[in-house]
């Protein structure tokens, strides 16, 4: 077989966009089968070098790994869904993910093994939409708070008290009730706490959440503990919901520190490619009555939205209209983001030559969901009652 044709060949079955991962494999043996067989008849230096140089090629694509980072930006972040499927059929792999407020919500999804038309009909459900919005459902009140049957048409209570005396008691904690969300993010997240063991690097996908610590001033960074608690804690934007406790910390929205958290998928993960989805209006001033995007930029301290372009690549969308709570938008903000990812696919793939096929993705998804333990309650404990 001569020089050029063995090139020729191998160049084909490399670097042909739809070359399968196993394709690859198999060059690979072919390859240092090739090179064993040169060393053993002693051919020309120049076609051993060749094999060489090729096999080295192949380890390198085989070695690249891929981070996906989504930034925080409310119901805009259904995008993220986009750009996921958009890489899935493209054959594009995605190693890690990590992700800030509606980017930790997907990004948890994505790393429990839920696909990305798996995530869609999650958030377009009615369930979704009543965490989203502070509705709590009857079964979820207990009776000593559940409203008496009363023929009045409207009735408001007024406090004799003076409440000049507890001015805490005077605004509420958070603009929606979290106990729909509590109660359903127990419910969605505790099976594969338990799968992982607690350790994100153990998910479907190795998964990075940052919540934002208010007493230190600092990002508080979710890499172990609950799966549920990291993605709530990460969405908890200040006055919208109420943040929550972990290890004693007061916990909100990570976007107040860091809402695009490239460095740390570069510090934990040190892929090879870095690749951004970026949904929030970073630098744009809200109009008068988008009391949400005044409190935004009044609250969020500014982020690096940026990722080495030597070997990273971020795309935005337009997304102007979108306000932090239209999910009830989802199919239109889904399409911004799939269709500008397609539009930008050839630039995903120059950096990553390393395809996975789709089904291949699709199977791991399956074993690792099918190993995921009963939800099973082994210990009520009750606080606050005298």
């Amino acid at each position: 077989m001569g020089v050029c044709t063995v090139f020729l060949i191998v160049y084909r079955l490399l670097f042909m966009n739809k070359v399968a991962y196993y394709t690859k494999r198999s060059v690979l043996i072919f390859l240092k089968t090739l090179q064993l067989r040169c060393y053993m008849v002693k051919q020309n230096h120049f076609f051993r070098l060749l094999v060489v140089v090729l096999v080295l090629s192949v380890q390198a694509i085989q070695g690249q790994r891929v981070g996906l980072v989504l930034s925080g930006g409310g119901a805009k972040g259904i995008a993220h869904i986009g750009v996921i499927q958009a890489l899935e059929e493209n054959g594009i792999p995605i190693d890690y993910v990590a992700g800030t407020s509606i980017g930790a919500i997907i990004g948890g999804f994505y790393a429990m093994g839920l696909s990305p038309a798996d995530m869609l009909t999650l958030i377009k459900s009615p369930e979704f939409y009543k965490w989203m919005n502070g509705t709590v459902e009857k079964q979820y009140i207990d009776y000593i708070r559940e409203p008496s049957p009363t023929p009045e048409i409207i009735s408001t209570d007024i406090s004799l008290k003076d409440t000049a005396l507890k001015p805490g008691k005077i605004l509420p904690t958070s603009l929606l009730n979290p106990i729909q969300m509590n109660f359903a993010f127990l419910q969605l997240f505790a099976q594969y706490t338990a799968a992982c063991k607690g350790d994100f690097s153990k998910l479907f996908v190795p998964f990075r959440s940052v919540a934002s610590n208010v007493d230190s001033f600092k990002p508080y960074i979710f890499r172990k503990g609950d799966l549920g608690d990291a993605v709530r804690a990460s969405m908890s934007f200040p006055f919208v919901f109420k943040a929550i406790k972990v290890d004693g910390k007061l916990l909100y929205d990570g976007g107040i520190y860091n809402n695009y958290p490239v460095n740390i998928v570069k510090s934990d993960f040190n892929p090879d490619v870095i690749f951004g989805s970026i949904v929030c209006n970073h630098g744009n001033k809200p109009d008068d009555y988008d009391m949400i995007g005044q409190l935004t930029n009044m609250i969020m301290r500014p982020s690096d939205y940026n990722v080495p372009e030597e070997n990273g690549y971020q795309i935005q969308f337009n997304l102007q209209g979108v306000t932090l709570l239209d999910f009830q938008k989802a199919d239109s903000i889904y399409k911004v983001g799939y269709e500008t990812t397609i539009a930008n696919i050839d630039s995903f793939k120059r950096l990553v030559k390393r395809r996975v096929d789709p089904l291949e993705v699709n199977m791991r998804r399956y074993l690792f969901r099918s190993k995921l333990p009963v939800l099973r309650f082994r210990k009520i404990e009750i606080h606050g009652v005298t």
